[in-house]
């Protein structure tokens, strides 16, 4: 194996695509001919309060300590695994106590659930115990609060349930059967069973309290050819956030308070057009987002997601395509965030905690006049954008703060504003317009005179060609061409005539 520190000054070269977060440190590792082998991560916490986090590479886990030295995590512990028979080198890791359990897709030696005894750190390394072969290889799994292991398995039963009543020898608990036979990922709580079905387009929710009588409470399906990739309640159990890992397909907000009457709440999809998986802890949603790196979003208004931090642990580009962050593990006592990018390596981020904030109400340009539809609000914190109505009406949402927004006219910017938005709460008010841009100022020399008219005469007779900022000061009425009209407007204005 093969891993460099890179201290936090990294994150100057990335801070365009990255914002509320900082890089504390990141490891990267030997990988593939194919440049893939960095895969799923995970966390622990000893009982003195260090917090290690836990990563698949090309040949097996490796797990640091990222809290002793932050700008340079150690490794405690390298253990070996499977590693033959898959590009991309799928594994996934849970903790149940102090124990770290690791499953994979590959085959060639020590395939099953391998048994990791984390207890004794911080004096002494991790200690691997027989790994458990009541199933074989997995694409990943989930324990819950009762000791149970839930295992996504290619073969025969498609979840296998393990009891860790025994920590360190795990027995047969139960099985789906032939239930969610293309099970992808499944995650329970509070003897709910939350299954994406995979190929078989859609999202499972079972009833596990009676292992002998696991049965569908509910089922929602996949529509245009997405992929049953993830799902995550909030811990209400009141909503479930799922993704499809298909370009395109958004990351979805269901509401599921009522089984027979599931219905969208809302969505979310960053830059590249393709989420992996998702997390959620309280009101925020962590998203590894493959080549946008990982995507922190809040769901306090589940009909209006929106991203209030992120880092860029793909820098190449911002293009689709399986690349850049796998995973993401928000659940440390410090506040620092695990990522894993798949070509880049470990990445630990320090988060400190900032929700959202919203804005509802109408926007005027600096005439106090209405805008509408045309024109379209962009914020400068990571340009994006937000739709204005015919009648002026704006819903913004942003994370708490003062923030800045250019509002644009086709590729004129014709004003700007800014809105201090506070951590969950919605301000409602009227938005005006700080702009230099003035109607009928062809020439943009702050004045309206005989010079626009002669230059709104050339662009009529084909004499002179606009710039976007020249066309838009001589379309007086936007009605998107430049005729008779648009001159005696300004021919008005410059003789001081109304209407």
């Amino acid at each position: 194996m093969k891993y460099a520190a890179l201290i936090c000054l990294t994150a100057q070269l990335w801070s365009a695509a990255s914002y509320n977060m900082e890089l504390k440190s990141t490891m990267t590792f030997q990988n593939s001919a194919d440049n893939y082998g960095v895969s799923d991560v995970w966390g622990y916490t000893d009982e003195t309060g260090i917090e290690y986090a836990i990563i698949g590479y090309l040949n097996g886990t490796v797990i640091f300590d990222v809290s002793s030295n932050q700008a340079y995590p150690i490794e405690v512990a390298s253990i070996p695994g499977p590693s033959s028979g898959d590009y991309y080198y799928h594994r996934d890791y849970k903790t149940y106590g102090d124990v770290l359990y690791t499953v994979c897709e590959m085959h060639s030696g020590d395939v099953g659930m391998q048994v990791i005894d984390l207890s004794p750190l911080p004096e002494n390394p991790p200690a691997q115990h027989t790994t458990y072969t009541g199933m074989s290889q997995s694409h990943n799994l989930w324990i819950d609060a009762d000791g149970y292991a839930y295992i996504e398995h290619g073969w025969g039963d498609a979840i296998h349930i393990a009891d860790l009543s025994d920590p360190l020898s795990p027995g047969y608990a139960g099985t789906f059967g032939d239930m969610a036979s293309n099970c992808h990922d499944i995650y329970t709580h509070n003897d709910i069973a939350y299954v994406s079905e995979g190929w078989d387009y859609q999202f499972g929710i079972y009833d596990v309290s009676d292992f002998t009588n696991i049965h569908l409470l509910a089922m929602i399906p996949v529509v245009s050819g997405g992929y049953a990739h993830n799902a995550w309640p909030t811990e209400d159990g009141n909503f479930l956030v799922t993704t499809e890992e298909t370009e395109d397909r958004t990351v979805k907000v269901w509401d599921i308070r009522d089984y027979d009457d599931i219905t969208l709440a809302g969505e979310y999809l960053a830059e590249n057009g393709l989420a992996h998986n998702v997390h959620v802890m309280g009101d925020l949603v962590y998203i590894s987002h493959y080549t946008t790196g990982i995507r922190i979003v809040d769901i306090f208004d589940p009909t209006y997601p929106v991203e209030v931090a992120g880092y860029d642990t793909y820098p190449q580009n911002d293009d689709g395509g399986y690349y850049g962050c796998w995973g993401a593990f928000p659940y440390t006592q410090n506040g620092f965030v695990y990522a894993s990018d798949m070509q880049n390596g470990l990445y630990i981020l320090d988060f400190p905690t900032v929700y959202a904030g919203w804005f509802e109400g109408t926007i005027y340009d600096a005439d106090s006049e209405l805008l509408n539809g045309n024109a379209e609000i962009s914020s400068q914190l990571d340009g994006r954008t937000f739709d204005i109505g015919n009648e002026g009406q704006v819903h913004i949402g942003m994370p708490a703060g003062i923030h800045i927004f250019d509002v644009m006219l086709g590729d004129v910017n014709i004003g700007q504003f800014d809105i201090e938005f506070l951590p969950h709460e919605t301000i409602a008010g009227e938005i005006h317009l700080n702009s230099t841009f003035l109607a009928g100022d062809i020439s943009g020399d702050g004045l309206i005179n005989v010079t626009d008219i002669v230059l709104a005469v050339g662009i009529i007779l084909g004499n002179h060609d606009p710039t976007p900022e020249e066309y838009l000061a001589a379309d007086m009425n936007q009605d998107q061409q430049i005729n008779v009209q648009d001159i005696i407007m300004i021919i008005n204005i410059i003789l001081n005539i109304d209407g």
